[in-house]
């Protein structure tokens, strides 16, 4: 099945996303003079967080224009496959997981938040429930039954969601050595409607919400029984770090740009590994020239140059946490309030390709560093200014959770603004961005006005 995925993501346009400056063997790239400022068409928030300014730029990679996404959006927006028009929300579904099976049962998909997790939805605009399926292809038949002969009741499209109750064996199919088929859901107006999808021509996916659970109170815990700084190497402010073995990545892969030296002793001479831009670490102690330092990120004690330690706006008690679910490409955001924590949020979300010229967003506990409006990325051709992303929280070196990104217009040689755009039906499908979150944009522009620098952090898990 991954065979086929991958071979279905290769024929794919991927689009890109706002990533770390692109590192190679001549050097990190330089940021091309900004080009001279003209009045937009949707002018918001100058100011301090006026993103015009140089230092707003990410020198980043415009990979593949988003027209991409737009044009794939646009299809499903015509068809009436969007999550908005024929998912069911959690509610709804949970009445449908205890009808009697037809079939002989493989496995019951009905996730349910842990009891010790409040709900209390702060923004719920594309309500979901917590199990789904996601199409792989294209035209793929749905059917009264689970075999071939079954009524087809109708076609799914490409990243399409369905919501999914069950797993049954249902007819093998030799091509696939497989009998695995899922039990769908979906709504046409306001009528329900089930069927079955052969189990290789999607994937079911989850809200892995006992396990966000155990990483926010372990996080939690770390900081509020510890002094806890975080890594500050945004753009390599304070400091290109040193080569690793005269390499830029070391053997975990994680890269020397935006990030900082951990050494296994407090010397310079000594062993290291990389540490990157906004990772969160517990002050264990210091001399003139280290801190010495752990990181839930990977194991061991490290000594740390202080220049790359900010004490600045450390979390002292956690309240806010976003958790960003690489493999599900979801998420789910948490409140600490009134002594348990409240699920406010839980979103689809699309994150960083591991390909030539993009990143994975990274694994681990990060610091939710700054918020900005919007932030410009570059395209990678012409090295000018090719659009923005709005309501981004940084989180690591150049890598934000962010809404939907926005190509300028050129008109009379000025860059117009052409609004925000709120949706891409490729959210919660695939890896497509470079590095960054991408997000609706109105749960983005949530998250801003919601998130308290000082007291909020980003976990990803797999």
């Amino acid at each position: 099945m991954k065979k086929h995925i991958w071979i279905l993501i290769i024929v794919l346009v991927l689009t890109g996303c706002q990533i770390d400056m692109l590192v190679s063997k001549a050097g990190p790239v330089e940021t091309p003079p900004v080009i001279q400022e003209e009045p937009l068409e949707n002018p918001e928030n100058q100011g301090e967080n006026d993103v015009s300014k140089p230092n707003d730029v990410e020198e980043n990679i415009n990979d593949i224009d988003i027209q991409d996404d737009e044009n794939i959006t646009e299809r499903a927006e015509t068809q009436q496959k969007t999550e908005e028009a024929q998912l069911l929300p959690q509610e709804t579904i949970e009445q449908q997981v205890n009808a009697v099976s037809l079939y002989t049962s493989i496995r019951t998909f009905d996730t349910q938040l842990p009891v010790s997790v409040q709900m209390n939805l702060a923004y719920d605009r594309y309500p979901l429930a917590y199990n789904y399926f996601l199409v792989w292809g294209s035209d793929i038949n749905i059917r009264e039954n689970p075999n071939t002969n079954a009524k087809i009741l109708r076609k799914a499209v490409i990243f399409e969601k369905l919501n999914l109750t069950e797993a049954v064996k249902g007819e093998y199919l030799p091509k696939y050595q497989s009998d695995l088929w899922y039990k769908v859901y979906w709504k046409t107006g306001e009528v329900i409607q089930n069927g079955y999808v052969f189990g290789a021509l999607g994937e079911p996916r989850e809200f892995q919400f006992e396990k966000m659970e155990k990483e926010i109170n372990l996080l939690k815990q770390e900081v509020e029984n510890n002094t806890t700084a975080f890594i500050s190497n945004y753009k390599n402010r304070n400091g290109v770090a040193p080569a690793y073995q005269g390499k830029d990545e070391d053997i975990y892969g994680t890269l020397r740009y935006q990030g900082a030296p951990a050494y296994e002793e407090p010397d310079t001479r000594a062993a290291f590994r990389y540490i990157s831009d906004g990772t969160l670490v517990t002050v264990l102690g210091e001399d003139e020239k280290f801190y010495k330092i752990t990181t839930l990120n990977f194991e061991g004690e490290y000594y740390v140059p202080k220049k790359y330690v900010s004490f600045n706006n450390n979390v002292q008690k956690l309240n806010q946490v976003i958790i960003v679910d690489r493999k599900n490409q979801n998420q789910g955001v948490f409140e600490f309030k009134d002594g348990q924590w409240n699920l406010v949020s839980y979103t689809l979300a699309t994150t960083g390709a591991k390909e030539k010229y993009k990143f994975e967003t990274p694994l681990g506990y990060y610091m939710a560093i700054e918020k900005k409006t919007k932030f410009l990325y570059l395209d990678d051709v012409t090295r000018e200014i090719a659009g923005y992303a709005p309501y981004a929280v940084r989180f690591t070196g150049g890598a934000y959770i962010h809404g939907v990104p926005v190509d300028f217009e050129k008109k009379d040689g000025k860059l117009v603004d052409p609004g925000h755009k709120e949706y891409l039906f490729t959210l919660g499908t695939v890896p497509r961005s470079h590095k960054c979150v991408r997000n609706y944009t109105s749960h983005a522009e949530f998250l801003y006005n919601w998130i308290e620098i000082g007291k909020s952090a980003v976990i990803v898990i797999e």
